[in-house]
């Protein structure tokens, strides 16, 4: 590790070196890989050595000339020969043959381009995906828009309300097979849109039936979506209920009041979302009857498991009718999920859009790791969500119910925050989010209850103040940013002797950290500046003038230096920020650089060495002295240290022996 006015690479501490600040740079193999590709082109990306699955998508010389995913069903072909025709263009591209598995590098293909004749040959020897007519097609931008896909054209108009105007990847993956009656297991990445994937077929077969079918009261529900938590059965419910308000859903769930839901499932219902303890409590009451269920969705089975309700889920699959279609979302397929496909699924067709590679971050998140000392952190959070942040939504995850409450009130005094976990009453649960939601405070403080199925648009930041427990736990709390095609960025924050954990972390998702320091006193003064500006820029013009006279009165009298403390006392900062140590970030502490030259010494420093000379310039540093690192490179003879800032003060303002320079550093990279 180096500081900013050196080039060296590392500093060193009792034979140990300090963990550098790096960007993560491609592996030559990677690189080989990539040029490889690039020359092969598109027809030998579609092909995997060490992923045999994907490639049963390509056809062979030995399979006919033009593979059709499907066979019409012989009912209701009329009614879907229209959407067929619009979905044409990518239907063939998309969707293999039955219990076959599609890859995400081929939907990479359904992009704004789509296939076209130069990077995939029409020839069965070429292993292409060819269309109906035999002939690879392009899919624009235009083929994929919701109007174009033969939706009925209130869902349409519903979904265009709420921005959506075309299909995300898994949402293109899923549409032809799920209208189609198939039943599916469906594999993607967090934060990728796979609520609507479900939402969007199943909304238009309810809709194309609900001209014959009266809104009757007591009528039974259709369609049943079962989810691990609260959170994401009320995420659902209200995807639902925004995209096909016509329809009549109701969401239920544990910690509410039951009578209420049992009213709402009398007065007739639609659809369905819930968690399978309040289900089975309502079957066995006979509130919740099932005869007519015609769809099934288990979105996120594979947290059924890890929260404890396999033998919930089992049991309300045993009550449903035996002619209904099953839609099975996972990000992972443990045993358990794979013994349930197989026992209520019938024929399943797999979309795998994660494959077998680790990664399953979706794309956009940058990830980031910082160290930090357990003292430190606090401080270094704030500080992490001022300048990574940027005034935006913030989620911080912690272990525990109490560091949730702890870190909360820490940050209140700089930041509006709030906690969320377990202990929390339903009531106030509701209330904390949409308090989130609607921008009443920045900072929401959650322990892993909330690191699935929230509802929470626009989160620009996740910061994990305490390591995950596993892999699969950091990759849903880092999906609660970046969601939908959206960019947003994770941190994970560690101590020394968690090192080794972050790189398993590394290692089992696929991914690689940026590593970097605390952030400079100048860029978190920046990144406050800058939010102030904003908030000033969003005050009503009408507002302004009542305090226009004032105003001008300032800048008569103190000039610009009337603006500039206004916008200091709005940052935070009507005192002079406190300084913090760039070694192990503690409060108070400077840290200072001794660069000797060559010239005027003979051997290289050491910490002793170093303490010598400071007793010599200024004793009351020695005596004070913190952690001592030494720079490893052989060009020059330097080191850094801890100092108390009033002492440092003196110890700068002291001459020094010739050769010698003593300065204060802002950064160490």
């Amino acid at each position: 590790m180096a500081c900013r006015s050196l080039t060296t690479s590392f500093i060193c501490h009792g034979g140990q070196s300090l963990e550098t600040s790096r960007k993560p740079t491609p592996t030559a193999a990677a690189a080989a890989a990539g040029s490889a590709a690039s020359a092969a082109g598109a027809v030998a990306s579609l092909s995997f050595s060490e992923k045999p699955h994907f490639n049963s998508l390509l056809c062979s010389s030995s399979e006919c000339h033009v593979r059709r995913p499907f066979g019409l069903l012989e009912s209701g072909c009329v009614k879907r020969c229209g959407l067929r025709r619009s979905l044409s263009s990518f239907v063939t591209s998309a969707i293999a043959t039955p219990n076959s598995v599609l890859s995400e590098e081929a939907f990479k293909k359904l992009g704004t381009g789509g296939f076209s004749e130069s990077e995939v040959d029409a020839s069965e020897d070429e292993g292409g995906f060819l269309s109906e007519g035999g002939k690879a097609e392009r899919v624009s931008e235009d083929e994929l828009a919701l109007s174009k896909l033969g939706l009925p054209q209130r869902l349409v108009e519903s979904l265009e309300k709420r921005g959506i105007t075309q299909l995300f990847p898994i949402q293109r993956a899923v549409l032809t097979p799920a209208l189609e009656g198939r039943d599916l297991i469906a594999r993607a990445k967090t934060g990728t849109g796979k609520t609507l994937a479900f939402g969007i077929p199943i909304l238009k077969r309810l809709t194309d039936g609900d001209e014959h079918r009266s809104p009757r009261r007591g009528r039974l529900p259709r369609v049943l979506a079962l989810a691990p938590t609260r959170e994401l059965a009320k995420q659902v419910e209200k995807e639902i209920k925004e995209s096909a308000p016509y329809l009549n859903t109701v969401c239920v769930y544990g910690g509410v009041s039951y009578v209420t839901q049992q009213s709402a499932l009398s007065r007739g219902v639609d659809v369905v979302v819930g968690t399978p303890g309040r289900l089975i409590d309502l079957i066995k009451s006979n509130s919740l009857k099932l005869g007519e269920v015609e769809f099934l969705v288990l979105d996120e089975a594979d947290q059924m498991l890890a929260v404890g309700f396999e033998e919930d889920v089992e049991m309300i699959l045993e009550k449903l009718p035996s002619q209904r279609q099953s839609m099975l979302f996972s990000a992972t397929m443990p045993g358990w999920v794979k013994k349930l496909a197989r026992k209520h699924l019938n024929n399943p067709l797999t979309i795998d859009l994660v494959g077998e590679q680790d990664e399953k971050l979706a794309e956009g998140i940058k990830i980031f790791a910082i160290s930090a000392t357990p003292t430190s952190k606090r401080t270094i959070l704030s500080d992490l969500i001022t300048v990574y942040a940027k005034g935006g939504k913030t989620i911080v995850f912690t272990q525990t119910k109490r560091d949730a409450d702890e870190v909360s009130m820490a940050l209140t005094s700089i930041i509006a925050s709030e906690a969320l976990h377990g202990d929390i009453s339903q009531h106030q649960r509701e209330r904390t989010l949409n308090g989130f939601r609607q921008g009443k405070f920045t900072v929401l403080v959650a322990t892993d209850v909330a690191s699935r199925g929230l509802d929470i648009p626009n989160v620009d930041l996740v910061i994990h103040y305490e390591l995950p427990n596993d892999s699969e736990t950091f990759v849903h709390r880092s999906g609660r940013t970046g969601r939908a095609g959206k960019e947003g960025t994770a941190i994970l924050m560690y101590t020394s002797s968690q090192r080794r954990t972050v790189r398993s972390i590394e290692r089992d998702v696929g991914c690689t950290f940026e590593f970097i320091s605390p952030p400079a006193m100048h860029e978190i003064l920046e990144s406050s500046a800058e939010q102030v500006v904003a908030t000033l820029k969003a005050v009503h013009p009408e507002s302004v003038t009542f305090f226009t006279p004032t105003a001008q009165k300032l800048i008569e009298e103190q000039g610009v230096n009337a603006l500039a403390a206004a916008l200091a006392h709005l940052s935070g900062f009507s005192q002079p920020p406190t300084s913090r140590s760039l070694i192990n970030h503690e409060q108070g502490w400077v840290t200072l650089q001794l660069t000797r030259d060559p010239a005027y010494s003979r051997g290289f420093l050491s910490a002793r060495s170093v303490t010598g000379f400071l007793s010599d310039v200024y004793s009351p540093a020695a005596d004070e002295l913190g952690k001592i690192y030494l720079v490893a490179d052989e060009r020059v003879q330097a080191a850094v240290f801890d100092i108390p800032e009033e002492i440092a003060k003196e110890l700068l303002s002291q001459p020094t022996p010739p050769g010698n320079t003593i300065t204060r550093i802002s950064k160490v990279v």
